[in-house]
This record gives structure tokens, C-alpha cells and sequence, in this order.
């Protein structure tokens, strides 16, 4: 964490926001093959985690935010990678699509706070 500038409730609206975006990029974008497939992966991936997560816009809260954060760094991480590994016939446009996406999670990971547990902030 950088700046902790994006909260709890934020960074959950984000996440749906991410899910969407996989989604309809990928439905606009026309993503076919490998990329379809990143596209799909990184859709399901925040999906499930932001429904499992302990905070405001979580379902099930099974997992801590902190640990949200290292398995949405990850994504971000393999997004790109994968995205890297991509045949040159991927056209450009799908390949900085995803790239952008991975990248974003870098961003939400920078700039989330982290450090106090939901529950602690809500009986603060």
C-alpha cells in the first residue's frame, strides 16, 4: 500500500466494476481464443473473490481483506503475464485490454487500505 485512498466500501464497488469490464471488453472487444480465455479467468477470479471477501460488498466474508489483496495482486500478475504470452495474432486491441486490466489490480493494490479489519472499523 502506497496511499491508502481507496476504502473498503470503494474498492468492493471496484471490484463488481472489474467484473463488468472483463465482460463487456470482452464481449466488445470480440476476444476469441487465449484471450477470451485470460478475459473469463480474470472475470471469475473477482467475482468469486469479491463474494468471498470480508468486507462490505462481500457475500460469505470467508476470506480477509489482506488476503484479498495478495490474491487480487496475483491475478493482476498472471493477467499480465498470460497477456505477454498471447500469439502476435491476438489482435493489438485485445492485448492492451487485458494488459490494462491486469495492471489496474497493481493500482488497487497501491492504493487500498489494508491495515484495519472491517469489523474493527465498524465498531470503532
Amino acid at each position: 500500500m502506497l496511499l491508502p485512498l481507496i476504502g473498503l466500501r470503494l474498492h468492493g464497488w471496484l471490484d463488481d466494476l472489474v467484473v463488468l469490464t472483463y465482460l463487456l471488453g470482452a464481449a466488445g472487444l470480440r476476444l476469441r481464443g487465449g484471450a477470451l480465455a485470460v478475459a473469463l479467468a480474470g472475470a471469475t477470479t473477482h467475482l468469486l473473490l469479491t463474494r468471498l471477501t470480508d468486507y462490505p460488498q462481500g457475500t460469505w466474508k470467508l476470506i480477509p481483506f489482506r488476503v484479498h489483496a495478495f490474491i487480487e495482486l496475483g491475478e493482476g500478475a498472471a493477467v499480465v503475464a498470460a497477456t505477454a504470452g498471447l500469439l502476435p495474432e491476438t489482435p493489438l486491441r485485445a492485448r492492451i485490454f487485458l494488459l490494462l486490466l491486469g495492471l489496474s489490480q497493481f493500482a488497487a493494490f497501491s492504493f487500498s487500505d489494508y491495515r484495519t479489519p472491517p469489523r474493527a472499523r465498524a465498531t470503532a
